[in-house]
């Protein structure tokens, strides 16, 4: 039996735009470590590179956010009319199973872990049901990635990533895993275990990417007595890593500092707003805006980069506020701001519920819309179009040459540790991508005004395929 494995993308710009960035999607990987060894796996990222038209397999399972949805029903429909079995799978498609249904021969619902054996032995005897809904462990049972798959040739900045844990114990009421998941982790010599004897390296540079690895975990400081562990145990190992976690392990300085020791260059954490009426109105209380500048610092002078992503768009927020913005951003001495969105009412989500009860979700919002960079509701102080225009003018001063130099000046010597200037002044890079969103002329970034992608619109005219509309 031949399977494919396919984590679909769609870029911000809706240009047809790859992004081979050092991050990527772990789907694959992960999904074909469960497949059974008989079988035989190939893996895509659409993120890295094209899917080939000109092979066949047996089964396609495909893994997608809710603004790839569209692109994903597009290649369903392509390969299910060449004899091929399609599955759809993740979060949009546990919310619409039904939905999906029309489009895809099966549909996951919930974690592949319980579902994708039973689901891969039903397409060998042809006699697959429509929904896979097998309930989750109560303990996190993730089985070793296949590493093997990954093609470090098709992106060389890449580094292999893995996970510790899943969910979060926090409950931002934008965030879809708030009410969905519970916070869980792995035991701490598994990872290890996968670490030493399954982790392929990326050897490019000259050797220089070996040994460099990222947890991909939603919050790996969901528990703190757990990351301690973890850290203990990743000292001898003398890896290089990074992670995202939530503002407030930061608070904790000698977890920071283990972490370092442990190996950890970057940390990510999402910072959201610098206004606390927006905090507020997030559910975002472990945020303290007020010692960013000193916790940030801290973690700099152990040797840890730390770098925060921002949304604008929160009923908190006000025309003076996000004017003056930039202002606020300029105060702070040791912020590398890597990520600026608009804040996405996803569906299934306490703030979608809300906004849809009000009226304020915007008419003709589709699927491909709930990408983080398309505004999807009714802004409370402000119009459409004035939020936009703040988008544009953030992305652009925070993204630019001047700030990203001023940034990489102020913190470039916060640390002597070993790979800290290294690491600092890949964040100052980092921080020009948050310009990219804005390549697209024709974008208007407002729910219903912009066109889906034109191969995408064009493969649904003729396969007469329709937009999932939302809301």
């Amino acid at each position: 039996m031949r399977i494919a494995v396919i984590a679909t993308y769609t870029h911000p710009s809706r240009l047809p735009l790859k992004e081979p960035s050092i991050m990527q999607s772990a789907a694959p990987e992960l999904i074909a470590g469960l497949c059974p060894d008989h079988v035989d796996v190939e893996i895509y990222n659409e993120k890295e590179r094209a899917i080939p038209f000109d092979r066949h397999w047996d089964l396609v399972l495909f893994s997608y956010l809710h603004s790839h949805y569209e692109h994903a029903k597009v290649l369903s429909a392509i390969f299910r009319k060449r004899g091929m079995k399609t599955v759809a799978g993740g979060r949009h498609a546990c919310l619409y199973p039904q939905d999906c249904l029309k489009h895809f021969d099966a549909v996951v619902v919930g974690e592949p872990e319980s579902n994708i054996l039973e689901l891969i032995k039903d397409c060998e005897t042809g006699c697959t049901k429509g929904i896979y809904r097998n309930p989750s462990s109560r303990h996190l049972n993730v089985r070793p990635s296949r590493y093997d798959l990954i093609d470090y040739r098709t992106n060389k900045k890449r580094v292999p990533g893995l996970e510790a844990s899943r969910g979060c114990n926090f409950a931002c009421n934008f965030c879809v895993l708030t009410g969905r998941e519970k916070y869980r982790f792995r035991p701490v010599h598994e990872v290890i275990d996968e670490i030493v004897f399954n982790v392929r390296w990326n050897e490019n540079f000259f050797g220089l990417a070996k040994d460099k690895f990222v947890f991909l975990d939603n919050n790996l400081g969901g528990s703190p007595q757990y990351l301690k562990e973890l850290c203990h145990a990743l000292i001898p190992l003398r890896k290089i890593w990074g992670c995202s976690l939530s503002f407030n392990i930061l608070r904790n300085e000698e977890l920071v500092k283990l972490m370092a020791k442990a190996g950890c260059r970057y940390v990510y954490t999402g910072l959201e707003s610098l206004n606390p009426e927006s905090i507020d109105s997030m559910g975002k209380g472990q945020n303290s805006i007020g010692e960013v500048d000193r916790i940030t610092q801290k973690a700099f002078s152990h040797g840890t980069m730390v770098s925060f992503g921002l949304l604008i768009g929160a009923d908190g927020d006000s025309n003076e506020y996000l004017e003056r913005l930039p202002e606020y951003l300029a105060e702070l001495k040791h912020a590398f701001v890597t990520f600026i969105g608009i804040v996405c009412p996803y569906p299934g989500t306490p703030y979608f519920r809300t906004l849809k009860s009000e009226g304020r979700i915007i008419s003709g919002v589709i699927s491909r819309d709930f990408d983080g960079y398309t505004l999807c509701h009714q802004p409370a102080q402000m119009s459409p179009t004035e939020l936009i225009e703040h988008y544009h003018r953030l992305c652009r001063h925070v993204g630019s040459v001047r700030n990203m130099l001023r940034h990489c000046i102020s913190s470039l010597f916060s640390s002597n540790a070993q790979w800290y200037k290294t690491i600092a002044l890949f964040s100052g890079a980092e921080m020009l991508s948050t310009t990219k969103p804005l390549l697209n002329g024709r974008r208007r970034y407002i729910a219903g005004l912009d066109p889906i992608e034109d191969w995408d619109a064009e493969q649904m005219d003729k396969l007469g395929i329709l937009p999932q509309l939302i809301g």
